[in-house]
């Protein structure tokens, strides 16, 4: 079953700020420090290899990663695999401070986002083109944010582990396809669906971890179901940046309905000036229920 995408959404205030952003084609992306919520990025982040003594969980993790579960931490392989795999591990703490996010929404009727971040629909909300956004230069990432009860706890060497795995059963595939075709060896084909098992189980623990890292919040937020641009940078401070965007990025604009005749007419010139042709709606209080219509 196909699901609808989900869309990209920015909810702005009636801000000569917003103006200025939408008449350049820019998104605020700052560090992570400079948002809201006091437990962003709060969580345990693990690195090193484990200890089998000190550490079973951590051990254990790793070697069902490396899909050689029960085995002895004193392996001559083992030990040779885990101190290969330590030189993979992503520095995660550092790619934090380095990133910088810009944060969405995903529905266009949320009372509460249209009351919080448009100023009671007094603002705008811009409906962006999610691969305009996402592809434009530098190439940025974008995640839906998880929602969960208490902080994370993540593992770097574990991710180190299901990168080398996902690469292992890659090149594993291509090898098999190649005896295959050029040596006959039909017998082999179906290792090919051990093998894809394998890597995917591989990529989904690295995004499990890559979540974790990157978009997870308290629970208490969920009403916002947020998307999140993380935007790579080689910042060594925690200045926000600007990340421009082209003219087809956007999609719509919808109008909160009571914007200020004066703003309207600000915003209104600037969508003509800049974006011609680009549908624009209007958010409504609806008569009998506490809904958002827009036409």
């Amino acid at each position: 079953m196909d699901f609808p995408k989900k869309e990209l959404l920015k909810f702005c205030w009636p801000s000569d700020y917003s103006i200025s952003n939408l008449e350049n084609g820019a998104i605020f992306c700052q560090h992570y420090s400079a948002y809201n919520d006091p437990f962003e990025f709060w969580s345990n982040i693990y690195d090193g290899i484990p200890d089998a003594g000190k550490e079973p969980e951590r051990f254990a993790a790793a070697l069902a990663a490396w899909g050689m579960s029960g085995t002895s931490p004193d392996d001559e392989d083992l030990i040779a695999y885990f101190d290969e795999c330590q030189n993979y591990q992503p520095p995660f703490k550092e790619m934090r401070d380095e990133v910088r996010i810009a944060c969405f929404g995903s529905q266009r009727e949320n009372l509460l986002m249209w009351s919080h971040y448009a100023d009671g629909l007094r603002g705008f909300c811009i409906v962006f083109d999610e691969d305009a956004v996402v592809k434009s230069e530098p190439q940025a990432y974008l995640l839906d944010v998880e929602y969960i009860n208490v902080p994370p706890t993540l593992d770097s060497f574990v991710y180190a582990i299901a990168h080398d795995q996902e690469w292992y059963h890659q090149v594993a595939i291509e090898e098999t396809e190649t005896r295959i075709k050029y040596l006959g060896k039909t017998n082999e084909k179906g290792w090919i669906t051990t093998y894809e098992k394998a890597g995917a189980a591989a990529v989904a623990k690295m995004r499990e971890i890559w979540q974790y890292v990157f978009a997870v919040k308290p629970s208490e937020w969920s009403y916002e179901h947020e998307r999140r641009l993380l935007v790579p940078t080689r910042c060594c401070d925690k200045e926000p940046i600007m990340r421009s965007f082209s003219t087809d990025a956007i999609k719509e604009i919808i109008l909160g309905e009571r914007m200020s005749d004066d703003f309207r007419e600000k915003l209104l010139s600037v969508l003509d000036k800049s974006y011609p042709g680009v549908p624009i709606r209007t958010a409504h209080r609806a008569q009998n229920l506490y809904t958002i219509n827009i036409c």
